[in-house]
């Protein structure tokens, strides 16, 4: 197994994220998942800390994060894998149309 594992997902445009979901297997491997970091462009919004069969990471209404990628980082040497990746937000903006 390689360390630094990496999934992005392009967003297709600027986006306001609010929320990214992940959906774990649903096997005796979810702890394969354990440490993985989620990112939004360059701003980490969460970090996995225990095998759960999805993972909720809910940005607070006071913290403004844009980004057009949303990028999934295992640094363990392990498998990642999952099952869905869900983004919510708002846009797309240019990026002139930021709000804070």
């Amino acid at each position: 197994y390689a360390a630094n594992n990496k999934i992005w997902i392009e967003l297709g445009g600027l986006f306001r994220v609010y929320t990214v979901r992940v959906w774990n297997k649903r096997d005796n491997n979810k702890s394969l998942f354990t440490g993985t970091k989620i990112y939004v462009d360059d701003t980490l919004i969460g970090t996995a800390s225990a095998a759960y069969g999805f993972y909720d990471f809910s940005l607070p209404e006071q913290t403004v994060v844009y980004g057009s990628k949303v990028t999934l980082h295992q640094p363990k040497s392990t498998y990642m894998k999952l099952l869905e990746v869900q983004v919510w937000g708002n846009g797309p903006y240019n990026s002139e149309d930021k709000f804070n």
